[in-house]
């Protein structure tokens, strides 16, 4: 392939004698469950968002859920989330016996819009037994969402916020204590380690990020088996820990994270110079916000043709995510139905991502470019 979308093998190599070092160690110490690398992971991470908090869990989806059972989420609770996001973010609330309820996005930013989520809030029409007791934003694509002003309006209705982090690592915006990274102003944040990821694991894995140390506590239990001590359970919980191998390997990537989102900005500045001809939609970044550009995404009505244009090419692609999650067969029980959620649809219809990662060189990138701009 010309160039590939997603190439991880020289994040690899950067890694390797690290982890090597980092897995030498836990082999000798047999600690396989937890231990020491999980525990210096998390401090780190922890100190990198600025929060009192991380709890390794087992992926994205273990994250979201764990977190929403901490905050007292449970059958027959409204969450509010968005449609147009990838489904583990409404089966997370499924799981825990709640109700996923829609709100549109923003048709620049592709995050929840405040707004519409306001105009729900207020119309008072909902689709749970209990009403919405918590708020699930997304930032989608490596956008922060619009954190502070979604925190306003829950408030205003007493409803806690769980914000899915899962593809902004490093992601940043400016609240009124200056720059912050996504997943730190929330109840909780919620992150994934899926290996494409900006920080990615050699597998699965998530964290839940939070000041709330009773949240921190009950998520800790959640993980492992509502474990007080070897034998000892307060609660029921599950086997949702971080493993303890690809706690190293995030280790050694989170060493690199700064490093190698800078150069996803670099691509995306690159690709706007570009395209910028182009009548393309590209990725927003309003003041105030700094994407890590986890996925670099266009929309276009000739959406066919750029497709066809690449796959000629030999350039990789992807579309994230070519059907709302409103029109999901799994959702089918929900009762929504086309055309309730237009921004959502269009951006389904019209989205399509392009190569976007560390090590993509100018050269490929111009090469993707040019194969675009040749659709067109």
């Amino acid at each position: 392939m010309a160039v590939k979308f997603l190439d991880l093998t020289a994040q690899n190599r950067a890694i390797a004698a690290r982890v090597a070092r980092e897995f030498e160690a836990i082999h000798a110490a047999t600690s396989y469950a937890g231990g020491p690398a999980v525990a210096a992971f998390e401090q780190e991470f922890a100190h990198y968002l600025g929060v009192r908090h991380v709890v390794g869990v087992s992926s994205g989806t273990d994250a979201l859920r764990l977190a929403l059972l901490a905050l007292g989420i449970g059958p027959g609770d409204g969450v509010i989330t968005v449609p147009m996001t990838f489904i583990a973010t409404a089966a997370a609330i499924v799981q825990t016996g709640a109700v996923p309820e829609f709100v549109d996005v923003d048709p620049v930013t592709c995050n929840l819009s405040p707004r519409a989520l306001l105009r729900y809030l207020e119309a008072g029409r909902f689709r749970s037994p209990n009403g919405p007791r918590a708020i699930v934003p997304v930032d989608l694509y490596g956008l922060p969402c619009a954190i502070d002003q979604i925190m306003e309006i829950a408030r205003r209705f007493k409803l806690m916020v769980v914000e899915d982090a899962c593809q902004a690592h490093g992601a940043e915006l400016k609240t009124a204590r200056g720059w912050v990274k996504a997943g730190s102003c929330a109840d909780a944040g919620c992150f994934s380690f899926y290996p494409g990821k900006n920080l990615g694991a050699w597998g699965d894995g998530g964290a839940v990020a939070t000041n709330d140390e009773r949240a921190a506590v009950l998520v800790s239990k959640l993980r492992d088996h509502g474990r007080t001590s070897h034998y000892g359970h307060d609660l029921f919980g599950y086997n949702a820990r971080l493993d303890t191998l690809q706690a190293a390997v995030l280790r050694a990537k989170l060493a690199h994270l700064e490093e190698w989102n800078a150069r996803r900005r670099e691509i995306a500045a690159r690709y706007r110079q570009l395209l910028g001809a182009s009548g393309l939609l590209m990725p927003a970044e309003p003041e105030g916000l700094r994407s890590c550009y986890h996925l670099f995404t266009i929309r276009s009505r000739k959406r066919e043709d750029i497709r066809a244009a690449l796959v000629g090419a030999g350039i990789g692609y992807n579309i994230h995510y070519p059907l709302a999650l409103h029109l999901q067969p799994a959702a089918a029980r929900l009762g929504y139905h086309p055309g309730e959620f237009p921004v959502s649809e269009q951006i389904a219809e019209t989205t399509l991502s392009l190569p976007m990662y560390p090590h993509l060189s100018g050269a490929d990138v111009e090469t993707v470019a040019a194969a675009v701009r040749a659709a067109l």
